[in-house]
């Protein structure tokens, strides 16, 4: 079983994958309700930035994001400061992808996003401004306005952990 991607890190080492038979589960899943979750979850975490109008640039836009590795594909937007799911299209306003390693290197800031994006290890497509506004924002955010940022950060941390000793 191949757990390897092509894309190598900046020590030009491999980079864990999900192995297929554990992704089967959600790819099982009706993309409606992994969607629903995701974004209900997403609304917890970041409800200080959505009602400081952080994520306003997200309004009347559509932001695709797909793990690969999870085989997982959701699509979000925004409306009146809440972010709302949509369905998941190839030609929303930006496209995400990557795999599930990659974007937990992202959440917890082990990893920067130049670095993910210039090795092509996290892709980008579509409208360049909204996707630098997604990236600056990610960049900028204050962890510590996340709720519940202190058990987000150990499951990130200690699941990082566990990835790479388990699929590297």
């Amino acid at each position: 079983m191949n757990v390897l991607t092509k894309a190598p890190d900046k020590n030009n080492q491999l980079q864990p994958v999900l192995p297929t038979i554990l992704s089967k589960p959600f790819s099982l899943l009706p993309e409606r309700l992994h969607t629903s979750v995701i974004v209900r979850a997403l609304n917890i975490f970041l409800a200080q930035a959505l009602t400081d109008g952080e994520l306003g640039f997200l309004q009347g836009q559509s932001v695709s994001i797909e793990v690969i590795d999870l085989k997982l594909k959701f699509a979000l937007g925004l409306h009146n400061n809440k972010l709302i799911s949509s369905q998941w299209l190839s030609g929303d306003n930006l496209n995400l992808s990557g795999t599930l390693y990659d974007f937990m290197l992202l959440a917890s800031r082990q990893e920067d996003s130049d670095t993910l994006f210039f090795h092509r290890r996290l892709k980008m497509e579509g409208n360049t401004e909204l996707g630098l506004e997604v990236k600056n924002l990610l960049d900028g955010m204050d962890t510590e306005t996340v709720r519940f940022h202190k058990q987000l950060d150990f499951v990130l941390h200690h699941g990082i952990k566990v990835f790479e000793r388990l699929f590297k």
